[in-house]
């Protein structure tokens, strides 16, 4: 079985193993919780979002809830999983369906076809992507589906943002965090590079970062790990330490010590 036959298999089974549950995407309820508010956030302030495309929306977790708070917008979720679109269709939320397809091949999808959307959003879709050349055709993918002067929200976990948590880690005698094996975090360098050069063809503009939960990382995975450590016990997503630290407001770049990150691409192609 390859790696990508393997990652799916993985997926599929955290659809049967969870349902709805938001586990199936991601262990860190609180986590989720703080992201998801994020993109809410962020979708609110852009001012045009009638059509919403979600690619890699999982069962559907956080596509209903984009659904609910925007109910004068059409939201469409796919996902490669066919399990996870079967959890998701079990929500029937009127202004939202469900397709399956892939994000390397999104603008060939037989229920997709000829359709553009005001924005297209990928939480942690790409980091289960092989290789960075897979993780740019995905991006190029996910622009070919919007709309002129659509936004692409890219919420993807960088390998840049690891590295800054775990340097905070091993200040205070913590192992180092290590990706999963069916992940691969986004490489910095090589992403900023991508967009420095879409920026400068014009084809779109880099309008805000967010490091997403950074000081929610420090609090979880730097102050409350090193507790844990200290007294001999594992440490627990659903500590009060956690719910706490959902709470607290991001920080600015200079603490992206989150390996999550935030980016809104404007679509500047056909604009005059």
């Amino acid at each position: 079985m390859t790696v990508k036959d393997k990652t799916k298999a993985f997926w599929d089974g955290q659809a049967r193993s969870h349902g709805a549950s938001d586990l199936a995407t991601a262990p860190d309820h609180h986590y989720r919780t703080l992201e998801i508010k994020s993109i809410l956030r962020v979708i609110d302030g852009i001012a045009k979002r009638e059509t919403i495309l979600d690619v890699g929306c999982g069962n559907g977790y956080s596509t209903v809830q984009i659904g609910k708070k925007f109910p004068e917008a059409v939201i469409t979720g796919v996902d490669y999983s066919e399990p996870m679109i079967s959890e998701a269709n079990k929500a029937v939320i009127p202004n939202v369906e469900y397709f399956h397809g892939n994000v390397l091949s999104l603008s060939r999808n037989k229920n997709l076809r000829g359709q553009k959307f005001d924005i297209v959003l990928s939480t942690r879709c790409l980091i289960n992507l092989a290789t960075w050349e897979e993780q740019k055709a995905g991006i190029m993918e996910m622009l070919k589906m919007l709309l002129p002067d659509g936004r692409l929200i890219l919420v993807e976990n960088t390998e840049a943002g690891l590295k800054s948590l775990n340097i905070l880690r091993a200040k205070l005698g913590l192992d180092p965090i290590k990706v999963r094996w069916h992940n691969k975090y986004l490489p910095q360098t090589e992403f900023n590079e991508f967009v420095n050069e879409a920026c400068a063809d014009n084809r779109f503009a880099l309008e805000y970062v967010e490091n997403i939960g950074n000081m929610y990382y420090i609090a979880s995975r730097v102050i409350y790990a090193k507790l844990c450590k200290d007294q001999g016990i594992e440490p627990d997503y659903d500590s009060p330490i956690n719910a706490i630290a959902s709470e607290l407001p991001s920080l600015g770049a200079y603490y992206a010590c989150s390996p999550n990150f935030l980016f809104v691409l404007r679509n500047m192609d056909d604009l005059e």
